[in-house]
């Protein structure tokens, strides 16, 4: 069978190393995308917003690549992958696809059952409002739903779980993927915030995000290009996510200076890189 995993650099640490420890479990090659921010000589950004296009995958998609992870937005460019482009790309290699979207659930309009993707994952913590420790999700393409197996037997997903059977029988559907109860607090703050989010609905905050985001750039051409930061995100509105990432060589300090002396909390992430977001 196929023996290759592709994931790239400048997916979020938690993806890398599950599937660096799968990889070296199954005996399974992994490729990296080579995508990562990196920095010349003279202190200089020198990337293209981390956006893997299908032209750039295509490069390392071969015949024996079993699966593909990629995000949807990248967690520190805030750079929107075409999740539609993508995955039908990889299917076509024969390929199984799993996004994680945790940096673009609640503020990107995802249509995963159109788009024809197989899975999906994703916290809740963020644009899902729901703060750290809220619970995680998946999404499991209906027509792989039956064939899908989970890596852990919990007794969630037990076919007749009150029958307490000694042996495990996988439930269908969706319950199928559960494996232990979720925090309740956790998922009382993610019914009230999804709820919320349906109501304002998701195409509205979608583009409320891009208005966000398009505001914070032309900030940043007025006041912060000329000072010598460096924008990291997209311009192209549809191919960024729902925040900005700009890169100075004394980012950190100037993070740290924004909590202290102005009350604003931005992120800061290595390489010199500070994250910003007007919720949405």
């Amino acid at each position: 069978g196929k023996k290759t995993i592709i994931a790239d650099e400048a997916n979020f640490p938690t993806d890398r190393y599950i599937i660096q420890e799968i990889a070296k479990d199954f005996n399974l090659n992994l490729i990296t995308i080579k995508n990562d921010i990196n920095v010349d000589q003279n202190g200089k950004y020198n990337n293209e917003n981390e956006l893997i296009t299908p032209e750039i995958l295509k490069k390392y998609l071969k015949d024996d690549v079993c699966l593909v992870t990629l995000s949807v937005v990248q967690y520190r460019s805030g750079a929107l992958n075409n999740v539609k482009e993508l995955t039908k790309l990889i299917h076509e290699n024969n390929s199984i696809v799993v996004w994680d979207a945790s940096h673009a659930i609640g503020v990107v309009d995802l249509n995963f059952d159109q788009d024809n993707v197989d899975f999906a994952i994703g916290c809740t913590y963020k644009y899902g409002n729901s703060g750290p420790g809220a619970p995680a999700w998946i999404y499991v393409n209906k027509k792989i739903q039956e064939k899908a197996k989970l890596p852990i037997n919990g007794w969630f997903a037990q076919k007749d779980q009150f029958l307490m059977g000694s042996k495990f029988e996988q439930a269908l559907g969706m319950r199928g993927f559960q494996i232990a109860s979720p925090s309740i607090l956790g998922l009382r703050c993610v019914k009230t915030s999804f709820e919320m989010i349906q109501e304002a609905s998701i195409k509205e905050i979608s583009k409320k995000a891009q208005i966000g985001t398009e505001l914070m750039i032309s900030m940043f051409d007025e006041l912060l290009a000329p000072l010598g930061f460096e924008l990291t995100t997209p311009r192209d509105k549809h191919s960024r996510g729902g925040h900005i990432s700009i890169f100075h060589k004394d980012a950190e300090k100037i993070a740290r200076g924004l909590r202290i002396e102005k009350n604003v909390i931005p992120d800061y992430r290595v390489p010199n890189c500070i994250r910003l977001a007007i919720s949405p």
